[in-house]
């Protein structure tokens, strides 16, 4: 069975920044599909009940191109300008392990 890798983001944003974090968001996904091996769709999902809470997650080919994407020098800057919207902000690779 061939590994699903995923990045994901935790993020907590400021309080009244919400759309200046989508519109963040969005140009960050923009970057990511003209990288040489782009990932899928990404999504971003907010809480109802906690609207400064947002997860972000999105399919990548391989490992290698997170590795790849995360090498690049353009990619911090282009994941900071999220951060510097956020209380917090956790992103991360991970691997899926079942489905029902």
């Amino acid at each position: 069975m061939v590994d699903e890798i995923y990045t994901l983001g935790v993020w907590r944003v400021k309080d009244g920044k919400q759309s200046e974090f989508i519109a963040a968001w969005q140009a960050l996904g923009r970057y990511f599909h003209d990288l040489p091996q782009p990932p899928g769709k990404g999504t971003l999902v907010q809480s109802v009940d906690e609207p400064q809470q947002f997860y972000s997650f999105g399919p990548w080919r391989t490992l290698d191109d997170i590795r790849e994407m995360r090498s690049r020098p353009e990619t911090p800057k282009e994941i900071g300008k999220l951060m510097a919207l956020c209380e917090e902000g956790r992103p991360g690779t991970f691997r899926v392990v079942a489905t029902v």
